[in-house]
């Protein structure tokens, strides 16, 4: 406990040398310096050349391994992997290295679940759950037309969703989903898919879909629906990344 008028400490930021080394090794790819199914220098030669700690390599190569860039293999050495230059795979590692988790990887986990939220909420819902997923649309709506950020009633909607099906595994995975998109890398997507092509207006229409399925306990198409709007909103992500690129 620190004492009254004790000094205040602060956390120390760590040190983000071995970004700059996930970096210098993702430009490589991309130029064709570092081709798929090629080897990286040795340890202690790749340190040299990069002036860095071994330690800040290993991260780094930690960092790209997890991301599905590197294999690293015990014994052999360190290879570029044959995907290594896809989308979603650099979209991993740019997440990594910040400590948060790829837009794609998050919409793989969306698909799966949203899907069976809805086709639950359209089985089970309650009119007071009926009446929050009208709220949550209506709000978004409204900050949509006055062209706010429809972010929070977004989030607002599908939350509603997953406790309309009544699952509380459902709902506690739905709130997972939605703290993760709170992380900055997706925030940042997201915002600029939404604003092409009235984007926006598109995700609207989408949950008016998925609240009418609900509203007549209809299952099936609930489920479809969600599952459109999951599509929709993946192809809007991996548009926006083609047009940086």
């Amino acid at each position: 406990m620190t004492q009254p008028g004790g000094p205040a400490f602060h956390a120390v930021e760590r040190s983000k040398v071995y970004s700059s080394v996930v970096d210098q090794i993702l430009a490589s790819i991309r130029d064709g310096r570092l081709p798929p199914g090629s080897a990286l220098p040795a340890e202690r030669i790749l340190a040299n050349q990069l002036q860095v700690s071994r330690g800040s390599l290993r991260e780094a190569i930690r960092v790209l391994e997890h991301a599905g860039v590197l294999d690293v293999r015990v014994g052999s050495g360190t290879y570029v992997t044959l995907d290594s230059g896809s989308d979603t795979t650099i979209l991993r590692a740019q997440a990594a290295m910040i400590g948060e988790h790829s837009p794609l990887d998050l919409m793989v986990a969306r698909a799966a679940i949203e899907p069976v939220c809805a086709e639950h909420a359209a089985r089970s819902h309650h009119p007071s759950d009926l009446q929050a997923i009208d709220d949550a649309v209506t709000e978004q709506a409204d900050v949509t037309r006055a062209g706010g950020d429809p972010s929070e009633a977004d989030a607002a909607f599908h939350l509603a969703v997953a406790v309309a099906s009544h699952n509380g595994v459902l709902v506690a995975l739905q709130r997972t989903l939605n703290d993760l998109m709170h992380e900055q890398t997706w925030s940042d997507l997201k915002h600029r898919s939404r604003s092409r092509s009235h984007a926006s207006e598109a995700y609207l229409e989408h949950h008016q879909l998925v609240l009418e399925a609900i509203r007549q306990r209809d299952p099936r198409r609930a489920g479809q629906l969600m599952a459109m709007h999951m599509s929709a909103i993946e192809t809007g992500l991996l548009a926006e990344l083609g047009h940086d690129g």
